[in-house]
C-alpha cells in the first residue's frame, strides 16, 4: 500500500469537497443550531483562495487515491509587550473518508502534519472541536493534544 501525502491545487476542490462534506453531516447532525447540510458545503472561490494563499496550505492523504485533507493556517502572533511571540500552525480543518476511517490513516496523516510544524519551526499546533464530537476529541487526544481553553455559550 503506497501511502503519499501533498499539497492540493485547484484540481483538488472536488474530493476535498467531497470528504468535507462528510466531516461537515457530522457537524450538521451535532449542531444543527449552527450548521445547515446544503449541496455545496466548501466554497470553490475560498477553496481556491486558500490554495493562492501565503499563509494556508491544504495537504491530502492518498491511498492510491485523496482518502483524506487539512486545511492549515500558519499564524504569527502580533508583537505586543504582554505576550511571547509564537508562530502556530492552525488548523483549520481535518477529515478523513468515512471508509477509511478507524484503520490508522487520519493518526499517520496527523504525524506528518506535525512533522510539517515542526519543520517550519512553529511553536505549537492548535485546533478547535466541537464538545459533542468525542470521537474526535478521542483521536486529539490520543495524539497528544491537550485541551488549552474552552469557548463557552449561553441560549438567549
Amino acid at each position: 500500500m503506497d501511502i503519499h501525502i501533498r499539497e492540493a491545487t485547484k484540481n483538488d476542490y472536488d474530493v476535498v469537497h467531497q470528504i468535507q462534506k462528510q466531516v461537515h453531516a457530522i457537524h450538521t447532525k451535532g449542531r444543527p443550531d449552527h450548521y445547515k447540510m446544503t449541496d455545496t458545503t466548501l466554497d470553490k472561490e475560498y477553496f481556491n483562495n486558500l490554495i493562492d494563499g501565503e499563509n494556508t496550505k491544504v495537504f491530502l492523504l492518498e491511498v492510491d487515491q485523496p482518502i483524506a485533507y487539512t486545511i492549515i493556517t500558519i499564524k504569527n502572533t502580533k508583537e505586543r509587550p504582554i505576550l511571547i511571540p509564537k508562530k502556530v500552525v492552525y488548523m483549520d480543518d481535518f477529515g478523513v473518508d468515512m471508509k477509511y476511517r478507524g484503520k490508522g490513516f487520519g493518526k499517520i496523516f496527523f504525524a506528518k502534519i506535525l512533522e510539517y510544524a515542526k519543520g517550519i519551526e512553529a511553536d505549537s499546533l492548535e485546533l478547535g472541536v466541537w464538545e459533542f464530537n468525542e470521537n474526535a476529541i478521542k483521536f486529539y487526544e490520543s495524539m497528544n493534544l491537550k485541551t488549552k481553553m474552552r469557548q463557552m455559550e449561553i441560549d438567549l
